[in-house]
């Protein structure tokens, strides 16, 4: 006879391992984000929050604002929150017009260096966090439906 303990154990071993370190939908570890965005210390309402994914490859994590300029980030439908690490992070108040969803469009309202230049970086641990964005006005907004201006003053040359 052959003992069948071994295989046993080791057929318990696998299975506790993959209960333990895999999740039913193959998430990868992720932490709640929520917060407020303001700019001159007046809430942004209806305003994209995006944290692109904290390793390459990672999808982004969005969420709206409501009008008080509250967030919550969403991973995927019904999951909430973003990957671990550290996310560049951009706002933006433009949109296009959805006529299926009756929603106007709205110009950009935030500046470039925190949407489509942005500066921000915010690091999201497991567990919860409270990420609150104090955005000041002044600085170049661009509208991203609209074509680039060339800037002004450049390729003409002053004589001296």
């Amino acid at each position: 006879m052959k003992p069948r303990c071994p295989i046993r154990l080791l057929l318990l071993g696998v299975m506790l391992a993959l209960a333990t370190a895999c999740n039913r939908e193959g998430l990868p570890g992720l932490g709640s984000v929520s917060g407020t965005v303001t700019m001159d210390g007046q809430p942004v309402a209806d305003a994209m929050v995006t944290f692109d994914g904290a390793k390459p490859g990672e999808p982004a994590s969005l969420a709206r604002t409501d009008s008080s300029g509250k967030y919550e980030l969403y991973y995927s439908r019904g999951h909430k929150g973003t990957t671990i690490g550290e996310h560049v992070v951009h706002i933006s108040t433009f949109s296009e017009a959805a006529e299926e969803e009756n929603r106007p469009a709205h110009k950009e309202t935030v500046p470039a260096r925190y949407n489509v230049k942005s500066e921000l970086k915010k690091d999201v641990k497991r567990g919860s966090n409270k990420l609150d964005f104090e955005l000041t006005s002044g600085g170049e907004i661009i509208q991203p439906n609209e074509p680039e201006q060339p800037a002004k003053g450049k390729g003409k040359g002053k004589k001296s």
